[in-house]
């Protein structure tokens, strides 16, 4: 028998969908990315003033900057709406009280439909960026590889790619700065210079000076670039440098140890005076067998919990050393399940991108 209480069913239509998770997304997630969104806009509180009047004015200064996100239009009916609201409220007129009402739900029926088509866009910007993501590819040469990539938001800033050549492969990491749609517009643009340069250069160190000429020119002064590109040669030599970016790992499982591969090198967009080609530096390896080498952004590092410490270096080195004698794609999958579990009920606070190789052949190859 069909509930006859309206009241419940009004309810359970509006609930139906609800779910913790969306609960303690709106709480933790959302409501601080509101926060963030609008902080640019709020003075910083004077120290002198008590803590009522410095609230006051903080409501007072999230408040108007609110209402200057709001096109000029909808602005005027927002104000509108509030007054018929207090003027429905004093005189005690519903009137007035339902209109305010009415156009309050009008405006927020905009703000949605704004919302849902962005959304829509980004979906399919999303869509367009993972098809621009290397397909998994199981081994280069002598090494197992696995990959993964997950932006923090629809979109992200991190440029991961796989190019192959007649006489080497190449795998890169790189990381614009920021996060979303603007960074993830840069990234595509990282990603067709590449392509450009690695047919006309062989050599890693010509490639970052070459890709750096060209962003000097055309990054905006906010953003910069860093990367690392690692050529793997068919006898399994890795030529390796980075601008900036993070140093890659070296497990050694022969000594059962790790070297850091730390080549100097600065960011792509940075003040750098002249230093950028001087310091810029290559270095080469040739892994033996069971070698591990490790690439990442500084997403998979300073990944955060809920009270904000970091995942950090030695927590990703501990689970490659612990799973040293599994493969590539079971060494990404555990550094994966360690990483979800200690970031909790947090959200994701930048872009994840990773990439283990795992060397098959011996040193004397």
């Amino acid at each position: 028998m069909a509930d006859s209480n309206p009241i419940k069913r009004i309810f359970d239509l509006y609930t139906s969908d609800l779910s913790y998770q969306e609960i303690e997304k709106l709480v933790k997630r959302e409501a601080s990315e509101v926060y963030e969104f609008f902080k640019a806009e709020i003075p910083k509180p004077n120290p002198h003033q008590n803590k009522f009047s410095r609230g006051l004015i903080f409501i007072r200064s999230l408040f108007n900057a609110f209402i200057m996100k709001l096109p000029p239009a909808r602005r005027i009916f927002y104000l509108i709406s509030l007054l018929f609201f207090v003027v429905g409220f004093i005189n005690g007129q519903s009137f007035y009280l339902l209109s305010g009402f009415a156009i309050v739900n009008l405006l927020l029926a905009f703000e949605l439909a704004d919302k849902l088509s962005a959304k829509s866009e980004l979906d399919v910007a999303r869509k367009i960026q993972f098809d621009l993501i290397p397909k998994h590819e199981s081994k280069i040469y002598n090494y197992e590889i696995a990959t993964f990539y997950e932006p923090a938001r629809d979109v992200g800033g991190d440029y991961f790619d796989i190019v192959e050549t007649p006489d080497r492969t190449f795998v890169i990491i790189g990381d614009i700065s920021g996060k979303g749609m603007a960074a993830a517009l840069y990234m595509v643009r990282v990603q067709s210079i590449f392509y450009q340069l690695i047919d006309s250069y062989s050599d890693v160190k010509d490639i970052i000076i070459n890709l750096k000429k060209y962003f000097s020119k055309n990054l905006r002064r906010e953003f910069f670039l860093t990367v690392t590109v690692a050529a793997i040669e068919k006898d399994g030599t890795v030529n390796i440098a980075r601008a900036g970016h993070p140093p890659a790992f070296h497990y050694k499982h022969d000594s059962k140890d790790f070297s850091v591969i730390n080549s100097a090198g600065m960011g792509i967009g940075l003040n750098d005076k002249g230093l950028f080609e001087k310091t810029l530096e290559v270095i080469t390896l040739k892994p033996s067998a069971d070698d591990i080498l490790f690439l990442y952004s500084d997403g998979v590092t300073e990944t955060m919990n809920i009270v904000r410490d970091l995942f950090g270096d030695e927590n990703v080195k501990r689970i490659i050393k612990n799973n040293h004698d599994k493969s590539a794609e079971e060494i990404k999958m555990s550094l994966l399940r360690s990483i979800t579990a200690f970031r909790g009920t947090a959200y994701p606070n930048d872009d994840l991108t990773m990439v283990v190789l795992k060397s098959a052949h011996s040193s004397a190859s």
